[in-house]
Order: C-alpha cells, then sequence, then structure tokens
C-alpha cells in the first residue's frame, strides 16, 4: 500500500497571516506521488483544522503495515508554542499552524510512534520552525512564520531535547533547520514554498535515487541568497539510504560478540589472573 495525504494552507483567519504558494505546493506534491503510485489526499486552506489534520496522520499511521509506505506533506506556517511539559531547552515547542491553532511537535511525535516498525513514514514539512526573528531577503519571499502569542522579544531558539536520528521510525524532510525561516516564494510567475519547488524539480530529475543522494542535490540549490534556508534530512542511515518513496531498507543487525573461552596458560597449571592472585595468598 502507497497512501499520501497533503496538506496547503494558504488561507488563514483574517488576512495579515495569508500566504500564497502553499496550496500549489500541495497539489504538486500530490502530483508528484500519484506518479509514484500513492493514493493521495488532499486537505486545503480550511479543510487543515487541528483536528482533521491529525486524524488524517493518525489514520496513515496505524493503517500501515509491513511493507507499505506512507507519506504526509505540509506546506503552511510554522510556529512556537510554550511548552507544557519541560521537555525543551527553550522552554518552547516547535509546532505547525494548522487552520484553526497549533499542532506542537509532542503531539506529532505521539502519533508517529504508534507505527509499525516494519512500515514507512516520510514526513515533507515546508514551514518556518523558528522563534527568530529575522528580515525578508527576497522581494517576493516571505517567511512562513506565525509568531507565538505573547512570546518575548528576546525569545531565541537554542538547544532542544531530541530524539536521536537512529530512533526514528521516519525520515523527515525539512524546509530549514530549527533556527531559519521557509520562505514563500515565486517560480516563473507562479507562487511556491522554496524547498517544495526546487525538491520537486530534484526527484523529477532522477526518481530513483535515494533520500541521501536527494539531500545532497537539493542543497545545490538551497540556501541561497533570495533564500537563506537549509533543507534537512533527519532518519537513520538505512532509512536515508532506501530509494525515493519505496519501503525503507532494514538495517542489519550487528553480529553478536562471541564469549570469551578462558585458555589456560598450560595444562594442569592455574591460568594466569588467578596464578597472580594464588601468590597473594601463598605462605
Amino acid at each position: 500500500m502507497k497512501r499520501a495525504v497533503c496538506i496547503g494552507i494558504n488561507n488563514y483567519p483574517g488576512s495579515i497571516n495569508d500566504l500564497q504558494g502553499c496550496v500549489n505546493d500541495a497539489n504538486d506534491w500530490a502530483a508528484l506521488l500519484q506518479g509514484f503510485g500513492f493514493d493521495v489526499s488532499l486537505m486545503l486552506d480550511s479543510q487543515a483544522t487541528r483536528q482533521n489534520v491529525k486524524a488524517a496522520l493518525d489514520g496513515l499511521v496505524t493503517s500501515a503495515g509491513a511493507g507499505d509506505v506512507i507519506v504526509l506533506t505540509y506546506s503552511g506556517h510554522g510556529t512556537q508554542s510554550f511548552d507544557l511539559n519541560s521537555d525543551e531547552a527553550d522552554s518552547y515547542d516547535e509546532a505547525i499552524s494548522v487552520y484553526d491553532g497549533n499542532i506542537v511537535d509532542d503531539d506529532l511525535r505521539t502519533i508517529i510512534n504508534k507505527i509499525n516498525r516494519q512500515a514507512s513514514l516520510i514526513v515533507i514539512s515546508d514551514s518556518c520552525f523558528s522563534g527568530t526573528v529575522t528580515r525578508l531577503s527576497a522581494v517576493r519571499a516571505r517567511p512562513r512564520f506565525m509568531p507565538p502569542v505573547n512570546a518575548p522579544a528576546r525569545n531565541v531558539v537554542s538547544q532542544r531535547l531530541l530524539l536521536p536520528e537512529a530512533n526514528m521510525p521516519e525520515i523527515l524532510i525539512s524546509g530549514c533547520t530549527d533556527s531559519e525561516y521557509s520562505y514563500d516564494a515565486e517560480f516563473n510567475g507562479r507562487p511556491n514554498g522554496a524547498m517544495s519547488a526546487y525538491a520537486i524539480q530534484v526527484i523529477k530529475q532522477n526518481p530513483q535515487q535515494t533520500y541521501a543522494e536527494f539531500h545532497d542535490r537539493l542543497l545545490t540549490f538551497l540556501p541561497s541568497s533570495d533564500y537563506p534556508q537549509t533543507p534537512q534530512l533527519e532518519g537513520n542511515a538505512a532509512h536515508k539510504n532506501t530509494q525515493l518513496f519505496e519501503p525503507f531498507a532494514v538495517a542489519p543487525e550487528p553480529e553478536p560478540t562471541p564469549e570469551p573461552v578462558p585458555q589456560p596458560d598450560s595444562p594442569g597449571c592455574v591460568p594466569g589472573a588467578l596464578r597472580g592472585i594464588a601468590r597473594l595468598f601463598k605462605g
């Protein structure tokens, strides 16, 4: 089974936080994934509520069995919210800003941890995961970042408590680091996220590449002077070396270490270590 949910939010309540390229991103990822044989569902603008997004991810994860490949793509605002369980060193949880509120990383991790470890999950997030303040770097570029409510002006992202990549059951492809913005951009007169536009271009050029090869190629486009964002590839080494949108390779189990077999120095003698102890007690 190959299933995907592609989420894009341009139209946030009010107008000040609206974006331009996220719905195009979702449609473009959907078309690409359909070419890889995925059954794709789209969730756009007001459809992408907290309840609907969490239910969609939960449905993907819990329905996936051994050998299945599932994908979640998200294009929209990223933000932070105050950490309520003290697992973030900077006191803020990273979050995605869906139509009616935020979904924090703790909630996403709880859902993802339900996955069958023989299934393959790829999460593609083209959004900001940063609390820093920066300026726009291109005339038509806008950061996909929604400032957290009542956040102190001095808030800066610092070292967070992160799940080791070796333990991640999923592959995460993100538009930037946790201290950068992802940009809403324009390519040939059409709005898109910078990461999504370049990532889809790279995949179309070579659909048979691995995630690691894809990421290396993507980094030749980003960061750039117009879009100072550094796409990230996170996951364990075996997953990164899997071909795009195929079941994850399984890391080989390490060879067991053989138990040492004591060898006497010579027949009828006490082994060296014990002989040394015996000397201590000799009259």
